[in-house]
C-alpha cells in the first residue's frame, strides 16, 4: 500500500517557503526605497509586489497549519488567553494581503479568553478573511463576543455570497469557498467548536465560529 505522507514534510516545506518569501520580500522593500514617490507606477508594482509576498507567506503558514492537523497529536490546546487579540493580528494580516482597494475591515469586540492552538485557530482566522474578502463590497466585519460557555468569532459580508452558502451545502466542490470553509471546520473540529451559518433573507451572510471557553 502506498504510504501516507509525512505531516512533517508539509511543515519543512511550509519553513521553508517562508524563508525564501521573507528573503524577497526584504530584498523588495530595499528596492522600493530607491524608488521615487512622484513614480506611480513603481509605486504600484511594489504594493502589488508586497501583496504577493504576503499572500506567500500566508500560504506557508497554512502548509504548517495542514501538517498539524494531519498529525492530531500536534494539535493541543494551550492556556486560555485573548481569542479577540489573536482575530485582529491574523484578520488584520489576511485583509492586508487580500483586500481590494476601497473594501475596509472592521473588528469588533471585548477581549475574551478560551484555551486554544493559536496556530490553527490564527490560520482559520486568516482562511476565513481571505475567503470574505473576495465577495464582499464594501466592508467585512469580524464581531469577537462570548458568554460563559462559549467564544464566537463572527465573520460577516455587506454582500450575501451565493459561493459560501454552496460550499457548505456541496461539500464535494473544489472552489476557494469548500476549501476554506474546510479548513476552517476542521481546526474547528479539533477545538471541540462548530462552524455555523446564517443565511437570513435581505441580511448580510455571516458565517460563526463557536468554541468552548473551557476544556
Amino acid at each position: 500500500m502506498p504510504q501516507k505522507p509525512d505531516p512533517r514534510f508539509l511543515a519543512i516545506t511550509a519553513h521553508d517557503l517562508r524563508g525564501a518569501v521573507g528573503v524577497l520580500d526584504g530584498a523588495m522593500k530595499e528596492l522600493t526605497r530607491e524608488v521615487s514617490k512622484d513614480n506611480s507606477d513603481a509605486a504600484k508594482l511594489a504594493s502589488m509586489m508586497s501583496r504577493s509576498a504576503q499572500r506567500l507567506l500566508l500560504l506557508g503558514d497554512r502548509l504548517s497549519v495542514l501538517g498539524k492537523l494531519m498529525d492530531g497529536s500536534a494539535i493541543e490546546l494551550g492556556e486560555s488567553s485573548d481569542v479577540l487579540a489573536l482575530v485582529k493580528e491574523a484578520a488584520s494580516r489576511a485583509f492586508a494581503a487580500h483586500a481590494r482597494r476601497n473594501l475596509t475591515l472592521r473588528i469588533e469586540g471585548a477581549a475574551v479568553s478560551a484555551p486554544h492552538h493559536a496556530p490553527s485557530l490564527t490560520g482559520a482566522v486568516s482562511e476565513l478573511t481571505a475567503l470574505f474578502c473576495g465577495f464582499s463590497q464594501q466592508e467585512l466585519v469580524i464581531r469577537v463576543a462570548g458568554d460563559a460557555e462559549r467564544v464566537r468569532i463572527s465573520f460577516e459580508s455587506d454582500n450575501a455570497s451565493e459561493s459560501v452558502q454552496r460550499a457548505l451545502r456541496d461539500r464535494s466542490s473544489t472552489t476557494q469557498a469548500n476549501a476554506g470553509i474546510a479548513f476552517a471546520e476542521s481546526v474547528l473540529g479539533h477545538h471541540s467548536g462548530s462552524l455555523e451559518l446564517c443565511e437570513n433573507d435581505g441580511s448580510p451572510v455571516a458565517i460563526h465560529f463557536v468554541i468552548p471557553r473551557h476544556q
